[in-house]
């Protein structure tokens, strides 16, 4: 006997919290071909309580639970210009830089946790594998690690690992800012019950950046 992979609908009268199990005829005798002999026969039945040592859970039903209460989060924006301090913006043209500030295991992995379900022992451990940043003017920059921290030493350089470039003011936009949202592309691998999976997952943090146009001014010849 052993648990089906894919559970359908329980009979409309049985306790619901049941599940269906696979059973299988054992071998029989050998037969004398002069003798009737019953056929080996498989078929499918409702039960509340499964008999002892056959799981209640498939190995990869007990990772979705598991990861199911996995409570990741969102990164912490790091942006520069910094949106945080007060009358920060930056033009168009000029090189914005984004990363994760200060990576955690809940907001960027790795992540690991291990427990029993359904009589399966089960370890799943969660990873950032890369970040997308829609950068609310139409545009998004996939960046394949946390990115580089903005340091004001460097200056007006490109960041070498997750940057943009702003080809407009956000003037037009509500609040006068571009909305920025970073996506957190997770993979969970799980492993548990002699087999192993991968399960996706996102999870999302916002901010946003003010671009204003740099404003050229011709001076007279004063002669």
């Amino acid at each position: 006997m052993s648990l089906e992979e894919v559970q359908g609908p329980p009979p409309a009268a049985p306790d619901p919290v049941g599940a269906w199990y696979h059973c299988q005829s054992p071998p029989g005798p050998a037969c004398d071909p002069a003798t009737v002999c019953r056929d080996n026969y498989t078929f499918t039945v409702w039960l509340l309580n499964p008999p002892p040592g056959v799981p209640t859970l498939t190995p990869g039903q007990a990772a979705r639970i598991l990861v199911e209460s996995f409570q990741l989060e969102g990164i912490t924006v790091g942006l520069a210009p910094d949106p945080n301090v007060n009358g920060s913006k930056s033009y168009v043209g000029v090189p914005i830089w984004m990363w994760a500030e200060n990576p955690t295991p809940l907001n960027f992995g790795p992540y690991v946790q291990t427990t029993t379900l359904g009589a399966v022992s089960m370890t799943a451990t969660a990873q950032v594998t890369s970040i997308i940043w829609n950068m609310g003017d139409g545009t998004t920059v996939a960046c394949a690690n946390a990115g580089t921290p903005f340091v004001v030493a460097y200056g007006a350089v490109d960041s070498p690992t997750c940057g943009h470039r702003y080809a407009r003011t956000s003037a037009t936009q509500p609040g006068g800012t571009f909305p920025i949202t970073a996506t957190s592309q997770w993979q969970v691998s799980w492993e548990g019950g002699g087999e192993s999976g991968m399960i996706p997952l996102t999870t999302t943090a916002t901010s946003a950046v003010q671009i204003n146009e740099i404003q050229s001014v011709n001076v007279g010849d004063s002669r």
